[in-house]
């Protein structure tokens, strides 16, 4: 599942998602997507939607395996996305995203969910070329202030596509 969802509050998206680097290279998955209703390429971080009554690491563990058959431990937080509006009509809804940190504990390499094409270790050169969606700004600006702020809030428009404010990460 990769669309965040199963919030208990229905007007609210929660997802989980897991940076493991492996020598300097960071584990991404590919898959198609309609966006602004166009069938794209996209390459994510994996992770994904917390179901009712799931923990966040509990998410995590679940989706990782699904999306790239490797069994994780989170090791901690490393930064979190708080943001109004995003791709919803509804200025009000809020969505909160969690990156966590990974440790690698077992598996094998390769995605067992349909939905996912491949997935790869990548170079954070490669993962900038990669990673281009506007849902990416905040990964981008954690990675260029040297992975000190760990806090994004972004407001979106009534279409949910462009910062309407931004307040500076926390760190």
């Amino acid at each position: 599942m990769r669309g965040p969802q199963g919030a208990a509050d229905m007007n609210e998206i929660v997802g989980a998602f897991g940076l493991l680097e492996r020598d300097g290279r960071v584990l991404l998955v590919r898959e198609r997507r309609i966006l602004d209703g166009v069938p794209r390429d996209c390459w994510d971080i994996p992770g994904g939607g917390v179901e009712p009554g799931e923990a966040l690491t509990e998410t995590l563990v679940r989706e990782y395996e699904e999306e790239t058959g490797l069994v994780v431990r989170p090791e901690g937080l490393a930064f979190m996305i708080e943001r109004f509006g995003f791709r919803s009509p509804d200025p009000s809804r809020r969505s909160r995203f969690f990156f966590f940190h990974l440790r690698e504990v077992g598996g094998t390499l390769g995605p067992r969910d349909a939905d996912i094409l491949e997935a790869g270790f990548r170079s954070w050169d490669e993962m900038r070329e990669l990673c281009v969606q506007t849902y990416h700004a905040e990964l981008w600006r954690w990675q260029d202030g040297g992975r000190r702020e760990n806090y994004f809030l972004t407001d979106r428009d009534a279409v949910g596509r462009n910062a309407v404010r931004t307040e500076p990460g926390l760190t």
